[in-house]
């Protein structure tokens, strides 16, 4: 959390409700929290802690210094006193200590309880009573609060008076049942809580909680004047792991250039507190990213290191340990930065023997990728490139591809070509990364002795990244006949090639037979990227099958812990992402897709990358965020044209379309009106992919050029790719196509039921927003009595009302007007009372009396009825209108 000038929240300021709440008497300073400007950024990620606190008895606020521990506490303050609870506050000072440390506390209580300065308490502390006394005082003041109390201590961390101490332990060993206590440091405080802890009733609250979410830090950003994309601002936020004050350091600078020297100053304090022999310690240490005692009496020369580094982990200075480690520390980037800085100035030579020693502390310790990034450091690119093609190839298979590239990126050309591994991972790499080196790199591969893995490599090139899966896909059963020369890598990704070209073309048996090896091995073993790739391919096929629950089931189940970016992970949650949109679950959806995109958009994955950029765009105009919207839509663009992909391409041009955005792609140049025929033969083709997108645009097209014919073609050529592809959402769209004219109403013919059967179907599995957003993107207005609240929410017919009309075309609606009588008719009200009289056996005669008709008008509408529902039959006309959907009203008592 951290201060945001400039802010537009509109929620309350922390100083009024402050004032508002402020017992009488109560003067700001000591007992009271300090100013702060208008509005905190973050403060709504906080609203709900004070709930979680009600539930326990102590706070444990712990961080940096910079990270808003007094801002936050201050929040929890302010937020206690408008939900009615008493707050007390004490900022404690360097030289609070002796008897004034415990009178500060007793204060704190009385100026929260609005007590009278002369009531006798607050001299209690004065008297030389034991700890024993006063902790007894305190609580038993505390307990008479009809209230909960939260007692804030700040800087806790600079109390060492022994009796004060000692009266809050014992405060804290039986606290009353009142109170809450928020205690908030940098370094660990003397207070003992550890038996609030093992009682399970302490929160703790860290630098990762009160840190700055990357949303955050851009806001923060642009209000400083800097304007930076969301991923210069996450970039910038990284390197500070959101600490609120390296944010602040950054704003009105154009990027990360300086900020190493700007924080170098800011902490100037902090290092310069510091002993001589400490910081020599830490500036050497800062070398290595990850610390134990060992390396750090390699690289300072002091010999009780790990007591050092215990120490200094313990006065909050930047360095904490690390989870599950044992004795291994981390230092905070930007002050590792800080102190790399210092370490420049003070030794300029001493780095590069450094990074040598580290390089050989981390591999022996088999600590690969660390000591591999040491040797970089060191300029030992041969050593570099003996320990990167050690995990070169299991980088490969988790998916961790950004780490991996910066290696490659880093290493020379020479010292690749000298290790085969580094050769084979590079041409995987730039093969998976859509890199426009992938061509070379695996032709290097074969000159250097890879002929088969070239050959596999090469497969998957021209599949996802050249977009030609028809050319290579039959070939993939000749490679996994005769796998000799291949790495288990190599085989595995085959068979997601061959899986994709199964899919594609309808072929389910072939999928499962592909990808099957893959999820038994899969089973046992963490989530790779072959693994993932064959989990998105099998809930794919279920998808195709018309099963959405079963393909968000096998996501579910096949999603798996992985690296934050790895893109094993970030295809499955591209998949989820659209699971969860198709349900109109927005925020979910948004979020998934939001973490999935920077990593896909990196990768080959086109497949993967349509729905991510798809659910993105769609979910950012359902939240109002049509700006975010366009410039999703004009990023996919770029990456669309960079890789010459005709479907990411066919999915910008609708989705302008579905904004009413200008178009910046020809749709005739993705796929030809001539060429339409021909490219649905195939469903696996980049034109076929292309066309089942482009569909819904050709659509438009039609309706907005009143060409039946056109549209009528459209929707029969997409119902055949979707045959070809035996996909059930490709067959959903086209018969939702077919019957649009019905639906506006410009077409006096009645859907068929069966047609209405399908789509009821298609609706009840779960294609909902399929449905919805074609209605969208083809601004079709529905007649009013299909809009009627008598259809069931389960039904086809009742989604027609959640098509957007603010995203319809104005032009459109008046392209075509219907005649008096031409406009599409369906069942009136009194119809629909006739037909529930029907449903409840009612006779012609019975009808009449109920509704008090003649019964020749009874006979009149039931025979409207019958031809609207196509009916030979009283009976039938009921099954049918149950078919469509209606809710028929409840049999009416009798007269």
């Amino acid at each position: 959390m951290t201060i945001q000038p400039g802010s537009r929240m509109q929620a309350k300021t922390q100083d009024r409700v402050m004032a508002e709440h402020r017992p009488p008497g109560a003067a700001r300073g000591k007992f009271a929290p300090p100013r702060f400007p208008a509005d905190l950024v973050g403060i709504t990620r906080w609203q709900a802690v004070l709930d979680t606190l009600s539930g326990h008895e102590l706070c444990l606020v712990r961080a940096p210094a910079g990270y808003g521990k007094t801002a936050f506490a201050s929040t929890l303050f302010a937020q206690a006193q408008a939900a009615g609870w008493f707050a007390g506050w004490v900022s404690f000072d360097p030289e609070d200590n002796e008897s004034a440390a415990i009178g500060h506390v007793f204060e704190a209580v009385r100026l929260a309880g609005g007590l009278a300065a002369d009531d006798g308490f607050a001299g209690i502390s004065a008297a030389p009573g034991s700890a024993a006394i006063l902790s007894a005082a305190l609580a038993a003041r505390i307990e008479g609060f009809d209230r909960p109390l939260l007692l804030v201590l700040d800087d806790v961390d600079r109390l060492t008076d022994a009796r004060a101490i000692d009266v809050l332990n014992r405060l804290l060993r039986h606290p009353p049942a009142p109170l809450r206590l928020v205690l908030a440091s940098r370094a660990i405080a003397a207070v003992d809580t550890d038996e609030v802890e093992r009682r399970g009733m302490a929160l703790r609250i860290g630098a990762a909680d009160l840190g700055l979410t990357d949303h955050e830090a851009r806001v923060f950003l642009q209000n400083g004047g800097t304007g930076l994309d969301a991923r210069a601002a996450a970039a910038i936020n990284g390197m500070v792991e959101g600490w609120p004050a390296g944010i602040r350091l950054a704003a009105g600078h154009s990027g990360p250039d300086g900020l190493a020297e700007r924080i170098d100053l800011h902490l100037a304090p902090v290092t310069d507190g510091l002993s001589d022999a400490e910081r020599r310690f830490l500036q050497r240490s800062a070398v290595a990213p990850q610390l134990d005692g060992g390396l750090c009496q390699l690289l300072s020369g002091e010999k009780d290191s790990a007591a050092m580094l215990q120490g200094l982990a313990a006065r909050g200075l930047f360095l904490a340990p690390l989870a599950g480690t044992g004795a291994w520390y981390r230092l905070h980037p930007a002050f590792r930065a800080a102190l790399r800085r210092r370490l420049e100035a003070a030794e300029p030579a001493a780095a590069v023997q450094l990074h040598r020693v580290a390089a050989r502390y981390f591999s022996g310790q088999s600590l690969t990728s660390l000591a591999a990034e040491q040797a970089m450091l060191a300029g030992d690119f041969k050593q570099a490139a003996l320990l990167v093609a050690g995990i070169a190839m299991p980088m490969l298979a988790q998916g961790e591809m950004a780490g991996l590239a910066a290696w490659i990126e880093r290493l020379p050309a020479e010292e690749i070509g000298a290790v085969p591994v580094l050769a084979q991972a590079q041409a995987w790499l730039f093969t998976l990364t859509a890199h426009r080196g992938a061509g070379a790199a695996i032709a290097a591969l074969d000159a250097v002795g890879g002929t088969q893995e070239a050959r596999a490599i090469d497969l998957v090139h021209r599949a996802y990244g050249d977009d030609r899966p028809v050319d290579v896909v039959e070939t993939c059963d000749q490679l996994l006949g005769s796998p000799d020369g291949l790495s288990d890598f190599a085989v595995a990704m085959i068979r997601t090639v061959l899986a994709h070209g199964a899919l594609k073309r309808g072929l389910f048996g072939l999928v499962h037979d592909a990808v099957r090896p893959l999820m038994l091995r899969g089973a046992s073993q963490p989530l790779d990227l072959p693994l993932a790739l064959a989990i998105c391919t099998r809930a794919a096929l279920s998808r195709a099958q018309g099963q959405l629950a079963d393909a968000e089931r096998v996501l579910r189940d096949g999603r798996r812990p992985c690296p934050d970016s790895s893109l094993a992970t970030a295809l499955i949650d591209a998949a989820l992402a659209r699971c969860c949109y198709e349900r109109d679950e927005m925020a979910t959806a948004a979020g998934l897709a939001a973490s999935a995109l920077p990593v896909i958009e990196q990768s080959a994955f086109q497949d993967a990358l349509i729905p991510a950029f798809l659910v993105a765009i769609r979910a950012a105009v359902s939240m109002g965020e049509a700006d975010k919207a366009a410039s999703l839509i004009d990023r996919a663009e770029l990456v669309a044209f960079e890789r010459e992909w005709a479907p990411l391409k066919a999915m910008c041009i609708v989705e302008r379309a579905r904004l009413r955005l200008p178009q910046t792609i020809d749709a005739e140049t993705v796929v030809a009106t001539g060429e339409e025929e021909a490219a649905v033969l195939d469903p696996l083709s980049a034109q076929a992919r292309a066309f089942a997108l482009l569909s819904e645009m050709r659509a438009y097209e039609a309706i907005a050029n009143g060409d039946r014919p056109r549209l009528t073609m459209v929707a029969e050529r997409l119902l055949r790719l979707a045959s070809n592809a035996d996909d059930a959402e490709l067959r959903a769209t086209a018969t939702l196509l077919n019957i649009l004219p019905q639906l506006s109403g410009r077409c006096d013919k009645m859907v068929e039921l069966e047609t209405v059967r399908f789509l009821n179907h298609a609706a009840s599995v779960g294609f909902r927003r399929t449905i919805v957003d074609v209605l969208d993107v083809t601004g079709v207005r529905a007649v009013q009595n299909f809009c009627s609240e008598a259809y069931s929410s389960g039904s086809f017919l009742a989604l027609l009302k959640q098509a957007e009309p603010s995203r319809r075309n104005p032009a459109l609606e008046g392209v075509y007007s219907a005649a008096p009588g031409e406009a599409f008719s369906f069942l009136t009200e009194r119809e629909i009372e006739i037909l529930s009289a029907l449903n409840a056996g009612e006779s012609n005669k019975e009808i009449a009396r109920t509704l008090q008709l003649a019964p020749e008008t009874v006979k009149w509408h039931l025979k409207n009825v019958m031809r609207k529902l196509r009916a030979n039959s009283r009976e039938e006309a009921v099954q049918n209108a149950s078919t469509l959907g209606l809710k028929l009203i409840e049999a009416m008592p009798r007269q």
